[in-house]
């Protein structure tokens, strides 16, 4: 098993004692790997946990559960006791291994019991408004009192408070962008009440919870820009006292109780953003035990296109915690004061009285590019920095943005930005969120397009299908052993990297130093998805985009392994770069269009649409001689204008040429140039062609390529909620994507911080 994994549970929080029976243990959909196909995984290792008295007890284990048939549920027995709450461990599954996927513990329990007691009757109260005087606020804020709310606004931000029940009502904040005044970014659909104080503790019905359950007893009193919770919850009292200034918000909080207690969720304060207004992520550092997402302070809650809000407090006794509920499009952030975690994923509320102030304060990056760069190159670095590192912190990896899935696909576009961002925060590199990155993906984690997919009643590695994941993900890690691993570092994860590398090696399936898929043919007519991140283009057999990345990933890997004495290996992969150089060429470049193909299929044909990012990422990385280059380039440029490209600020084609449906997978099939992938503007990995610009003399144009993505970041056109689509463009500017926003995206940074970083990039 990996030293570090998540371990997904299922739980059951009984309000009284119950009577178990059996648990029944079925396949169920897996890690959603693939667009093209749902896996069903089965349990291997299992664990069951009852509460009993004021402790866990052990009443099952398996490891060697044998796969059941399909749409068969298999029986265990449970002994006969009576708990409050259950825990289902999903420890080891078929597909995934030690990696379990969240989707099978979601569809692979069947549990029977006999409950003693029914379910508790719905319990929500109101605060008593004692108070309400907006009078006497500090200059620079504003404030009024509407449906049940009081609001604040200050030139940063705007915060409403419920006054019925402790919680946020509305939150926005402008540093970004003036025009986002009164933006709502939270989630607020009634009855749910994702805000504020929550709490539920074990064995008994929720206290405090989204859906109407809120059993407090207490007042609120607003006075100018002060606003006071008081009340009592199950045993708990809290002081809540929220103070208003133009500069942030400060919280001082306050829990006392005179008993201690496990709850199975708990929070001083919870803020629950709406990932269609904005796909939010928290960057701090990791706190890698007990329940995911733990992160201590100081944080940066990051708000796309919003700005951001950093988090501190006064306290080690303070943390908070972020989550990513998709389907609920939401993402949570919660305020822990005086818990301690336990083992089993819950929270210990310490007896006695906590005391914590948690500062909010808008914030945005300090200044990385030189004086003499353009303006727009510097409000959209702004704009970006921070967005532009999407760590869901729940799952520990940089994903498509906050709200999505973990894609080691983009391994080298986070390197490329990462490595030159600096520090977060003091202490806090941006390089933490790529070495996480890195350790899952090394140590077997799944992903999108990474992990194990199954076939025939067999797994292989997801690489074997997507071969620029693996390529992309030694880029990453190439970058990161070159520029920033520590020895102790390397030495634990060298026997992942050797294996990582002897896998790449065998892709190679016809020993001329290129790598290929044996199950993506590329072939016309198959409809087959891709080998490479345009994963709905059939990219298939020996793939250009892929084989590029892969070139550069040996040349990083090799002077990165040369830090730690590795000589044999880096001369190894300085070889098998010479071999897949002198293939390249040859195996790509189109006589009849004068630059480099998108691919090689199987029936040895080449399939040649005018790739834009595949020209690029070959030329930047050194594939072509001089004079290929520039004339490969010289004609893209020449075609681009020939075919009416528009304006570059929403992004640049993946290809200038229509790909017919043949050539598609079939979800991609019968739209025109301008749809999605099939020609669709997006600033995701424009960096390789502007990049090769750069390397081969093309500075002017190079520069105009560059300002005119910057707009799109500057201005925030380019990346929004999820489902906005904005992230990829019609060529007459119709939005034509599906996230709204994409990591990839933000690759473009690379050429901006080697154009205008204080500190000189290296040559690409």
């Amino acid at each position: 098993m990996p030293k570090k994994r998540i371990i997904h549970q299922r739980v059951v929080r009984l309000q009284a004692p119950a009577k178990l029976l059996r648990l029944g243990v079925r396949r169920g959909q897996g890690y959603h790997k693939c667009g093209s196909r749902q896996d069903l995984d089965w349990v291997v290792g299992v664990r069951v946990l009852a509460w009993e008295g004021n402790r866990w007890k052990e009443i099952y284990r398996r490891d060697t559960l044998k796969a059941p048939e399909l749409d068969v549920t298999q029986w265990i027995k449970l002994p006969k006791i009576e708990t409050t709450g259950v825990i289902i461990e999903l420890r080891r599954s078929g597909i995934d291994g030690g990696w379990t996927p969240w989707n099978l513990v979601m569809s692979a329990f069947v549990l029977e019991g006999e409950l003693s007691d029914p379910v508790s009757p719905r319990n929500e109260r109101l605060l008593r408004t004692t108070k309400l005087d907006l009078q006497g606020l500090p200059p620079g804020v504003k404030a009024e009192a509407k449906n049940g709310a009081v609001v604040y606004r200050s030139a940063d931000f705007e915060v409403g408070f419920t006054l019925g029940r402790p919680g946020f009502s509305h939150l926005g904040l402008l540093i970004e962008d003036a025009a986002k005044a009164g933006v709502n970014v939270l989630a607020t659909r009634p009855p749910l009440v994702h805000q504020g104080p929550q709490l539920s503790v074990v064995g008994k019905a929720p206290l405090i919870a989204p859906a109407v359950r809120c059993d407090i007893d207490g007042v609120t009193e607003v006075e100018g820009s002060v606003v006071r919770y008081a009340f009592t919850s199950g045993g708990q009292a809290y002081r809540l006292t929220w103070r208003i200034t133009a500069q942030g918000l400060v919280l001082e909080a306050e829990r006392s109780a005179k008993k201690a207690v496990t709850a199975w969720h708990s929070t001083v304060w919870m803020i629950g953003v709406r990932n269609s207004a904005t796909p939010s992520h928290v960057l701090g550092r990791l706190i890698e035990e007990g329940e995911v997402g733990a992160v201590a302070l100081p944080a940066l809650l990051t708000l796309p296109g919003f700005g951001s809000w950093e988090i501190s407090s006064n306290t080690p006794d303070a943390s908070l915690r972020s989550d990513c509920r998709r389907s609920l499009d939401l993402n949570t952030l919660e305020l822990k004061l005086g818990e301690d975690r336990t083992r089993e994923g819950l929270y210990r509320l310490r007896a006695g009285t906590h005391r914590a102030v948690f500062i909010f304060t808008p914030k945005t990056p300090r200044p990385l590019l030189r004086d003499d760069a353009p303006a727009v190159a510097k409000r959209a670095l702004m704009r970006t920095q921070w967005t532009a590192l999407t760590f869901r912190a729940d799952t520990a990896t940089l994903s498509n943005n906050g709200a999505s899935m973990h894609c080691p696909i983009c391994m080298d576009t986070w390197s490329s930005v990462a490595i030159p961002s600096g520090d977060v925060f003091p202490g806090l590199p941006a390089v933490e969120f790529l070495r996480h990155s890195l350790e899952r993906w090394l140590t077997g984690g799944p992903g999108y397009a990474a992990g194990r997919l199954l076939q025939d009643g067999s797994s292989h590695d997801a690489d074997d299908e997507y071969l620029m994941t693996g390529a992309s993900a030694l880029r990453g890690l190439g970058d990161y052993l070159n520029h920033c691993a520590s020895l102790a570092w390397f030495r634990e994860f060298r026997p992942y990297i050797v294996k990582k590398l002897s896998a790449a090696l065998e892709r190679d399936l016809d020993g001329d130093g290129l790598i290929e898929s044996p199950y993506r043919t590329g072939v016309s007519g198959t409809n087959q998805w891709s080998t490479c991140w345009f994963d709905v283009i059939s990219f298939g057999w020996k793939d250009a985009f892929a084989n590029a990345i892969l070139y550069g990933a040996l040349g990083e890997l090799a002077e990165g392994v040369s830090r730690f004495g590795e000589v044999s290996i880096a001369a190894d992969l300085r070889g098998w770069a010479e071999q897949l150089r002198g293939a390249y060429r040859k195996a790509f470049w189109n006589d009849a269009t004068g630059w480099i193909a998108g691919w090689r299929c199987q029936e040895d044909k080449l399939h040649d649409y005018g790739f834009l990012a595949v020209n690029g990422a070959a030329i930047a990385a050194g594939l072509l001689g001089p004079e290929d280059a520039r004339g490969a380039l010289k004609r893209l440029l020449a075609e681009a204008k020939r075919v009416g490209l528009p304006d570059a600020s929403l992004g640049l084609p993946g290809n200038l040429h229509h790909i017919p449906d043949f050539d598609l997978a079939d979800i991609a099939q019968g739209y025109p140039l301008g749809y999605y992938q099939n020609g669709g503007r997006t600033h995701s990995q424009t960096r390789h062609f502007v990049m090769a610009l750069y390397r081969y003399g093309f500075e002017r144009e190079a520069d105009r390529l560059l300002n005119r993505l910057c707009v799109g970041f500057a201005e925030a056109k380019v990346f929004g909620g999820n489902q906005s689509g904005v992230d990829w463009r019609y060529w007459d500017d119709r939005p034509c994507g599906y996230e709204g926003l994409l990591t990839d995206q933000f690759g473009v940074l690379e050429a901006v911080f080697w154009r205008w970083g204080r500190s000189k990039m290296p040559q690409p």
